[in-house]
């Protein structure tokens, strides 16, 4: 018996010392877990303090080569936003735009919480413009949009210049030489643009401009280059009263040739005035075919069809509007031959608009038309033809009318349309007809016919402009 109790003593021992390591394991497992917990509470407190509402966010592909759209929305009923930004491959360049947006939803967030109101509603929108700059170059324009209470909204500009290829980030230093002379040549011109600008002359507050436009880099690190000009940003209230919005000055890269460095200046040899000299037998029978109001997704591809089979071009006057529904046909209508203009947004009477909702209504059809064919119209028609010197001298292109007008948008008649043609004709005539007609499909075939037997050649308007001088 005393050999047994012996025995067992080691083994009852062996568990013993088992049980006891396996208890602290657990308890101290469980302390641990109680610290991260906390840790991960306390973490997650901070976050929501900013991250408080939900979002939808996506990512799609866009007309643009490695450039991507991010989409970011929330419906919050007190704390809406709606913002837009372009990613790439790039991670540096990402980064840096999403401190932007990052920083922007945070301010807004935080303002919104801190506002005693609790019945009033904020409002966030940054808004993406993508203009695309030799092959790999790329503008990106966020406009933004705030609203935390007040009267008014804050309206303010953050642009990034790009190299798609290296993911570089260009500056204004970069893009002027780090040159201080061609910075105070640049200042110069900005400041001059501004103050003689007729739409700004009452608006414009001039020691907030004089100090807006001295020779400091910092002064002008929101820039974009659009086409053949160098655009430079202001905000809402920064130099000018809210009547002015947001002033843009716009620079062409011919006037700043010299300060640019060598990879963005442009071959002075190519640049062309607006309406170059004409090369042609200016007697040669010429006629400028326009249609205007479309795209159409039935009419205007009859057209077009009509138009191949008399070997001819013309030119398609676009709204926005309809752009946006079908820009596949915006392509077909260009890898046909044709040319695209800008027709407005939504067809309104632009001299009963402020100046800054005409630029809207153009700006917006130029963004989409853009987007449709990866580039941009070249001549502008106002709806009605109404305009006025002040609306000419803004729009960036040739603003073009026309000199027979065949009514089809008024008698909708196919037997009429080649009338009003005939009793009208002349050589260089710029023909008015819309291409959302049904009516104006089936007279065109007769009118064509007509003016082909009379010895006429088939341009677009850009065509024939230097015979019109």
């Amino acid at each position: 018996m005393q050999e047994r109790r012996k025995r067992r003593g080691p083994i009852i021992d062996f568990l013993l010392l088992s049980l006891i390591v396996t208890l602290t394991t657990i308890i101290l497992f469980i302390i641990l877990s109680k610290d991260d917990f906390k840790f991960q509470k306390i973490s997650a407190s901070k976050e929501s303090e900013t991250e408080s509402v939900n979002s939808h966010l996506s990512t799609e592909s866009s007309a643009f080569p490695g450039i991507r759209i991010v989409t970011d929305v929330s419906n919050d009923k007190r704390t809406p936003f709606a913002i837009h930004y372009p990613q790439t491959d790039n991670e540096v360049f990402n980064d840096a735009v999403l401190q932007y947006i990052s920083d922007s939803k945070e301010n807004y967030l935080t303002s919104m919480k801190k506002n005693k109101d609790t019945d009033a509603m904020g409002e966030l929108n940054i808004s993406l413009e993508t203009f695309p700059y030799r092959e790999h170059y790329y503008s990106f324009v966020l406009t933004k949009m705030l609203y935390v209470g007040g009267a008014n909204h804050e309206v303010s500009t953050k642009t990034f210049f790009i190299n798609n290829e290296t993911g570089e980030q260009i500056t204004i230093q970069t893009l002027l030489q780090n040159d201080e002379n061609n910075l105070s040549t640049l200042a110069v011109n900005v400041r001059k643009d501004l103050q003689k600008n007729l739409q700004l002359k009452d608006e414009l507050f001039n020691d907030e401009l004089l100090k807006a436009t001295e020779p400091k880099w910092s002064n002008f690190n929101r820039f974009a280059i659009v086409d053949d000009s160098l655009q430079i940003y202001f905000d809402e209230y920064e130099i000018a009263s809210g009547a002015a919005g947001t002033p843009i000055v716009k620079l062409p890269l011919s006037l700043i040739n010299p300060l640019l460095a060598s990879e963005f200046q442009i071959a002075m040899e190519n640049v062309k005035p607006i309406n170059p000299p004409p090369t042609g037998d200016p007697n040669k029978k010429r006629i400028a075919l326009t249609f205007d109001d479309g795209p159409h997704p039935k009419v205007t591809e009859q057209i077009l069809n009509i138009l191949d089979k008399y070997h001819a071009k013309a030119t398609f006057f676009m709204l926005g509007s309809r752009v946006q529904y079908y820009p596949d046909i915006v392509k077909d209508v260009l890898a046909r031959g044709h040319e695209i203009g800008n027709h407005s947004w939504n067809h309104p009477v632009l001299t009963k608009l402020t100046q800054e909702q005409v630029m809207k209504e153009y700006n917006t059809t130029a963004t989409e038309i853009e987007k449709a064919i990866n580039q941009g119209a070249t001549v502008f028609r106002p709806p009605y033809g109404a305009t006025n010197d002040t609306i000419n001298a803004e729009i960036p292109i040739p603003v073009v009318l026309w000199t027979i007008d065949t009514l089809d948008w008024k008698h909708r008649n196919a037997q009429q349309l080649l009338p009003h043609v005939k009793n009208n004709l002349h050589n260089n005539a710029i023909v008015l007809m819309h291409d959302i007609h049904q009516s104006t499909a089936d007279g065109l075939d007769a009118v064509l016919a007509y003016l082909q037997e009379q010895g006429y050649e088939f341009v677009t308007v850009s065509e024939i402009l230097p015979y019109r001088q």
